[in-house]
Formats: structure tokens, C-alpha cells, sequence
């Protein structure tokens, strides 16, 4: 049976004269006599034979002239083609390498299939435009490059704080060598679990985890707040062990449509790209989620995205150097260190932060430091625990060495407080703190916390892998917000690479 396509084609020749095309020629059939029709015949093959013994004839004239022995050239020798001096073949084109397909085959983000509602959200999106910003320097130089307004970094693999350390035999080596065990990976693996099934379809998380269609039966839901926030903060985890949208892990889908859901609600402004939905809290989130995806793949179709996230972030920091809820407003240490986490994910992809943006943000530290900066407030001179957690772990962010007694003075604080039983929040930053810093305070402060979270993460049906603790934080960010906090907490240990080592180079942003 012919194809679809062969039958229209029948279908145009069988009806060439309707269509207009010139009829066939009209052939007389009436018979006549033998003598006529062997007449015509042997006109028709005089005419064909003489024709093929012609065509003969000049194909051997052109083999004889181009084989050697041939045609004589202009110097006696034998006439050879030679390539036009005019045409220019770039250099390695008749020497390509094979290429290496991967796999795995990874979609781009930006050729995911969308329900109609998301198709118009990608034309909020800043083309990919060849500018300044957007010429990138190889990951692997070390050179710092800076002018009055503009300060970039590119960091060597082995430098503090990076991401290195999420992948591969360094993971595990982390893990051993800092503190964790399978007991924590294990705890690690029911908690993504979890997350990932209360993912709603197209890519977003909302802290009311009630408003995806599998957390209906989960309790503690939070409020909706900002999706862009809690997207953001649920991607963290993935990325934190390792896994990204274009590595073959489980969760490679989950974590793509996360951020492609993060893409597509960035309003581009002449400011930069904006993400708060509703807060800076969430820009802060879902700016980390984007530079730390970019640092991790190098996506291209990533990085305009992160860069205008951190635009946005210049934009909306307060005179004094600080960050809150929304762009310009005098800023508290809470906001303040999502945005400073932002800044440092950009930095370590090599995006770039203005210089200016960096030293206001100190000035901001100074304002609500106490104890010279062992201590800090919320908006003003203070000694909280949370507050002193997210001030000393910038500080450590922004270059203070290891050795600084102030520094000394702050953790003691935290380690004479101990790890909180319901307070994630206090345990997400004070941990961090301790851990880059390393020593018998660490080792106690870990195994009190990590046997808290591996007795007290959820077994029940719908709660398995999940964590709620109740606290003022947990009534807004409710179990999806406690669970991505104590996730993190048990990824401490390779999340980051150590901020203070003998490998390590100690260095400002």
C-alpha cells in the first residue's frame, strides 16, 4: 500500500492536465506499413548509437588526460589538479575529532514542554545577549579581575567554600573525614524523597505544601509566602548533594523543572532580574538555587538568569549596606544573609558582583555588630544566637581568618549554647559556622546534631523523610521549610568546602 506521500504524488501526475500542466503528446495509433515502421526504427538506433560512441569517445580523451603518463603539462610532466590558492580552508577542518555523545541525553531548559499557562512565562526572560556581562573568563584561572565598580573572581577547585566537594570520591571523603555517616546519608536520601514528591507539576514548591497535588495529606503546611522562595529553597538540597539537571542522578527531571519554573518567573527589569514574589527572602533563595546550578554545570542557558538575579540584589540593597523585605529598605541580618549567599554562589560560577555591593555589605555588619564583632543583632547591635550565626558566617565569607579572636569569642558563644531542638534556623548557620571552623567544638556540636535529626525525621506514610519542629519560623515555612533546613544541616559536611584548611586559599570576595 503506498505511503501518504507517494499517494499525492500519483495523484498530481494522473491529473497533470487539471491542474493546468501541458497535456501529453497525442499519438496516432493507426496501423501502417512494415517498410515505414523499420524506416523509423533504424533512424531511432543510427541516432542512439552514434550518440553513446561520442560520449565514449570523450570520456576516454579525460581519463587518458588525468591519469599519470597523460596529457603533457606546461613543464613536460603530467598535469595534476591543484587546489585554487584563493580558497582558504580554516585550519583543522579535514581533522575533526570524534565527537562524544554522553549517555545520558539532557534536554535544554529552554525547549521543555510547557501547559499553556507557563508558555507566555519564558518572555519575561532577558534574551541571551552577547554584552560585557556576558563574556566568561575560563573557570580555571586565578586571576582577580576588578575596576572602580565591578570586582570578579575566578576560583581554583581547591578554594574554601566551593562546591567541589558534592561529586564523586571528594564527597565521600568529606563525609567520612567531617563528621557524617551512612546513618546521615540515609536520612539525607528519605528527606529528597519527600521533597521531590511534593513538587508540584510544573516545577514550583510552595511552603503550603497543601497546594500540590501529593501533599494533601502531609501535615504542618505553611503559608504560601513566596513560591520563587520556596523553590528555591527545596532546589538547595539537590544541588547540595550533587545532583543537578544535567548529571545522571535521580532527581535530574526535579531539579530541571525546578529551575526552569525560577527562569520563567524572573521579571526582568532595568535593575536586573527580580524573583522576590512577594519578598526578598525569596529573591535571596532563588538566587542561591540559580548560581549554584550555574557554578555546578556551567549552563549557558542559566547564566543570564543568575547574573540578573545578582543585579536585582545591587539594586535593592539599602544605603547603609543592608537587605529586607523589599528593595530599600533599611536591612536586618536575616534578609541580609540570603543575599550575601547569593553574592558569594555568583562569585564562585564566575558572575560578577559590584565591589561597591561587597563593602556596603560590611559596613552593614559594622552597624549591627556587638563584643568589636563577636556578636550581632538583627537591626542594630545585638548578641542573638541566629543573628550572631548569620553575622559570623559572612564574616568568614568575607575574609576573616581563622585565627581572629573575635571570631573565637562568637563561636564559644554558640558552643556553649548547644544546637537547638526545634530552631532549624539557628542550627542551619551556627552549624556552618562550626563546621568550616573545625575542632573539638565542631565534633561535639555534630554528633549531638546529626542524632538529633537522624532520631526525630518522620517514618509515618505521608510524612516519611520529613521533619517539623514547632518554632516561629516553622509557622510559616511550615514541614517542606523544616525539612529543607535539616537536610542541608546533614549535608554540611561536603556542601562546602572547608573554609580553613592547609589546601585551601583564604580569600575576600
Amino acid at each position: 500500500m503506498a505511503s501518504a506521500g507517494q499517494t499525492d504524488h500519483f495523484s498530481r501526475v494522473g491529473n497533470a492536465t487539471e491542474s493546468g500542466c501541458a497535456p501529453a503528446e497525442v499519438v496516432d495509433h493507426r496501423p501502417y506499413g512494415l517498410r515505414q515502421w523499420l524506416a523509423e526504427q533504424m533512424r531511432g538506433s543510427i541516432s542512439w548509437l552514434l550518440s553513446m560512441l561520442i560520449h565514449m569517445a570523450v570520456v576516454l580523451i579525460l581519463v587518458w588526460w588525468s591519469v599519470p603518463g597523460g596529457a603533457p603539462g606546461p613543464e613536460g610532466g603530467v598535469l595534476l589538479l591543484e587546489p585554487d590558492p584563493e580558497i582558504v580552508i580554516p585550519e583543522g577542518v579535514f581533522s575533526v575529532e570524534p565527537t562524544v555523545t554522553s549517555e545520558v541525553e539532557v534536554a535544554s531548559l529552554d525547549s521543555m514542554p510547557t501547559d499553556p499557562q507557563e508558555m507566555v512565562a519564558p518572555l519575561l526572560v532577558a534574551p541571551e545577549l552577547t554584552t560585557e556581562a556576558d563574556v566568561q573568563v575560563t573557570p580555571t584561572e586565578t586571576s582577580l579581575l576588578h575596576s572602580t565598580a565591578e570586582l570578579s573572581h575566578q576560583l581554583p577547585a581547591e578554594n574554601g567554600g566551593g562546591f567541589d566537594g558534592r561529586s564523586g570520591d571528594m564527597q565521600r571523603q568529606l563525609l567520612l573525614t567531617r563528621g557524617g555517616s551512612d546513618a546521615t546519608e540515609d536520612a539525607v536520601a528519605r528527606a529528597l524523597a519527600w521533597i521531590a514528591a511534593h513538587q508540584n507539576d510544573d516545577g514550583w514548591w510552595s511552603f503550603d505544601h497543601h497546594q500540590s497535588p501529593q501533599g494533601t495529606s502531609s501535615p504542618n503546611p505553611g503559608k504560601r509566602e513566596t513560591t520563587t522562595g520556596a523553590t528555591g529553597m527545596a532546589l538547595l538540597p539537590f544541588l547540595g548533594k550533587g545532583y543537578t539537571h544535567l548529571s545522571d542522578n535521580p532527581y535530574r527531571e526535579t531539579v530541571e523543572r525546578g529551575l526552569y519554573y525560577l527562569k520563567g518567573q524572573q521579571i526582568i527589569t532595568q535593575n536586573g532580574g527580580d524573583l522576590q514574589d512577594g519578598s526578598m527572602y525569596g529573591h535571596g533563595l532563588a538566587t542561591i538555587a540559580l548560581c549554584e546550578a550555574y557554578a555546578m554545570t556551567e549552563d549557558p542557558s542559566l547564566r543570564t538568569a543568575a547574573q540578573e538575579s545578582l543585579r536585582f540584589i545591587e539594586f535593592a540593597q539599602h544605603s547603609k549596606g543592608g537587605w529586607r523585605y523589599t528593595p530599600g529598605e533599611p536591612g536586618d541580618t536575616s534578609v541580609f544573609g540570603w543575599q550575601l549567599m547569593g553574592m558569594k554562589s555568583g562569585l564562585l560560577g564566575g558572575l560578577r558582583v559590584s565591589s561597591t555591593t561587597i563593602g556596603m555589605s560590611e559596613h552593614f555588619l559594622d552597624t549591627v555588630q556587638a563584643g568589636d564583632g563577636a556578636y550581632y543583632g538583627y537591626m542594630g547591635p545585638g548578641k542573638g544566637p541566629t543573628t550572631t550565626s548569620v553575622g559570623l558566617l559572612c564574616r568568614m565569607y568575607l575574609g576573616w581568618p581563622r585565627e581572629d579572636p573575635r571570631l573565637e569569642q562568637g563561636m564559644e558563644f554558640l558552643a556553649e549554647r548547644g544546637p537547638s531542638k526545634s530552631d532549624m534556623y539557628f542550627n542551619y548557620y551556627a552549624t556552618q559556622v562550626l563546621a568550616h571552623h573545625g575542632g573539638p567544638r565542631w565534633d561535639k556540636w555534630n554528633e549531638e546534631l546529626s542524632q538529633h535529626l537522624v532520631n526525630t525525621q518522620s517514618k509515618k506514610t505521608y510524612e516519611a523523610g520529613s521533619w517539623y519542629f514547632q518554632d516561629q519560623h516553622a509557622k510559616v515555612g511550615g514541614r517542606l521549610y523544616c525539612t529543607c533546613l535539616a537536610t542541608m544541616i546533614l549535608e554540611v559536611y561536603y556542601r562546602h568546602m572547608p573554609l580553613y584548611t592547609e589546601d585551601s586559599i583564604d580569600f575576600r570576595f
